[in-house]
């Protein structure tokens, strides 16, 4: 577990599951995104939240003869953003066509740490059919310490709308379910 979620009270004991879309490509130049949703351990943090990790591609996927070798995803070396209740309304926005990107004006989410600041970009990309999801994040120097950029198909915002849209009642009122309170 990371020291973020650790000080903002999640529990890890119980695994929720991922929604992961691998988008590997021959050239190495892919990304791949993982989406968890998380519950607030203790009822003092109220909400729960959503982590959402983004991985570069390492390396493209192979053949050697027969046998089939599949890509891998650097996930060591991933973008973790916690998506707050706000957050996923905002991402909603556009994955229901209320706006066309998220955040003021469309310049995306902005989340400011002490260490770096991550901006979170969504689009519909009618162009290409879809949304495109960026996670840019720079140190305090201003150097970029992560670029990755995905194009999810419509059929995938189908379900990651559903998720999201399923994961806001869950992450406003879990607290409120336990048994014994």
């Amino acid at each position: 577990m990371t020291e973020t979620a650790k000080q903002a009270g999640f529990d890890r004991r119980h695994q929720n599951g991922r929604l992961t879309y691998y988008h590997a490509n021959s050239k190495g130049s892919g990304t791949a995104v993982r989406l968890e949703l998380k519950m607030a351990a203790n009822q003092k943090n109220g909400h729960g939240c959503f982590f959402l990790e983004m991985a570069r591609q390492k390396t493209p996927p192979g053949r050697d003869g027969r046998s089939r070798t599949p890509a891998t995803f650097d996930w060591a070396s991933k973008a973790t953003v916690k998506l707050s209740f706000t957050d996923v309304c905002e991402l909603l926005t556009v994955l229901e066509d209320r706006q066309s990107a998220a955040g003021p004006r469309g310049r995306g989410l902005y989340h400011e740490a002490k260490t770096v600041n991550t901006i979170i970009g969504f689009r519909r990309n009618a162009e290409r059919g879809g949304y495109n999801l960026n996670i840019s994040r720079k140190n305090a120097e201003g150097a970029t310490v992560f670029r990755g950029h995905i194009l999810l198909s419509p059929a995938e915002c189908v379900g990651l709308r559903s998720v999201f849209q399923a994961g806001l009642f869950h992450m406003a009122f879990h607290s409120s379910m336990r048994v014994g309170r």
